[in-house]
């Protein structure tokens, strides 16, 4: 009798460790709290970089407006422009400049070119140093009407408001590849697009696009 009562005891034994093998399993695989818990400190770290990256842009955009941006036989070339929009009245005053007459911005600053380089449009030199021998070239930048279509000129005055040209201090003047553009530009956008061994500038503006090819001056 008690060996059958032994066998008994040791089948409900068994058959409640089966029962309870698979729960075991479960709770041996179940991550604990600190397994599945996010890296704190690594999303942390993530975020503060972002922000400071938004920070950064934020003031560089504040100190510069919109910025284009190349690198130019290893020489940086940057130029900043302001917001100014199709419908505006400096726009409406481009559309209808007379020959010889330079465009103004006058709802902004102007238009700012900074180069670590002098610049040849087609052999004619925008030259580095204009300001000081030993600092880059710095000149404002302004679309004017021509009798055969369209010109840039460099003004030596860069720091200025876009109403206060003064045509004594122009520089250099370079002809531009005038066409109209494929889809308007809603406000003024100024780019440098990569054309080995040059770039070239391009400026879009309501219906207007306008081109300059370049390389660096030997």
């Amino acid at each position: 009798m008690r060996t059958t009562t032994t066998i008994t005891r040791l089948t409900l034994l068994a058959a409640l460790l089966l029962m309870a093998a698979p729960i075991a399993a479960q709770e041996t695989s179940s991550p604990s709290p600190s397994d599945s818990a996010p890296a704190t400190a690594q999303t942390a770290d993530s975020d503060a970089e972002a922000a400071a990256a938004a920070r950064r842009e934020r003031f560089r955009r504040l100190r510069y407006g919109n910025l284009a941006e190349i690198e130019l036989a290893g020489k940086q070339l940057r130029i900043s422009y302001p917001d100014l929009l199709a419908d505006s009245d400096d726009y409406r005053a481009l559309e209808s400049l007379g020959t010889g007459a330079v465009s103004a911005w006058n709802s902004g600053r102007a238009v700012k070119l900074l180069t670590h380089t002098s610049l040849s449009f087609d052999g004619i030199v925008v030259p580095y140093g204009n300001a000081s021998p030993d600092y880059p070239g710095v000149y404002s930048l302004w679309p004017k009407r021509t009798e055969d279509g369209w010109s840039l000129v460099f003004n030596n005055e860069a720091d200025i408001w876009g109403s206060q040209r003064k045509p004594a201090a122009d520089a250099v003047e370079v002809p531009l590849e005038h066409s109209s553009a494929d889809e308007p530009a809603g406000k003024l956008t100024i780019e440098f697009l990569e054309v080995e061994p040059g770039a070239v500038l391009r400026i879009a503006w309501g219906d207007h696009q306008f081109l300059a090819a370049f390389d660096a001056a030997p």
